[in-house]
């Protein structure tokens, strides 16, 4: 199983990217944990040049965002990047409603490894990171 060596939190809403920071610092406070604001600054972050260390293992997507919403940043991340990169980074979508549909929507794209329900807590976070790395 792979190691947790730092996250990418894709989120236009402030606070929940200060609070998911915070829980994944309760966690690990040495965690590189780093935030875009929509999928278009995400995909510009992944596509800059990052060493291992820097490249996130981990990225948390919203569904809803301005410029690029999730679901537009999943099909140009799926065009931009190839399978070596892409099987290095384990992808949760965030669903603010506890929709069924929304939920095997995500699923049922290639790019998402996982879901979750928006807001996440501490331990849901606990839970993703046992359930993806080691």
């Amino acid at each position: 199983m792979r190691r947790l060596k730092s996250v990418l939190l894709v989120d236009d809403d402030e606070t929940t990217n200060f609070l998911n920071r915070f829980f994944l610092r309760q966690i690990d406070s040495n965690l590189p944990v780093f935030t875009a604001s929509n999928g278009m600054e995400a995909i510009e972050f992944l596509a800059s040049d990052l060493d291992d260390e820097h490249l996130p293992c981990l990225l948390i997507l919203d569904t809803n965002m301005p410029v690029m919403n999730g679901w537009e940043f999943l099909n140009g991340y799926g065009e931009q990047f190839g399978e070596e990169f892409k099987e290095r980074i384990v992808i949760v979508m965030l669903t603010a409603l506890d929709l069924e549909e929304t939920t095997s929507l995500a699923l049922a794209n290639p790019e998402v490894t996982d879901t979750a329900q928006k807001p996440l807590s501490d331990v849901s976070f606990k839970a993703l990171i046992k359930k993806h790395f080691s």
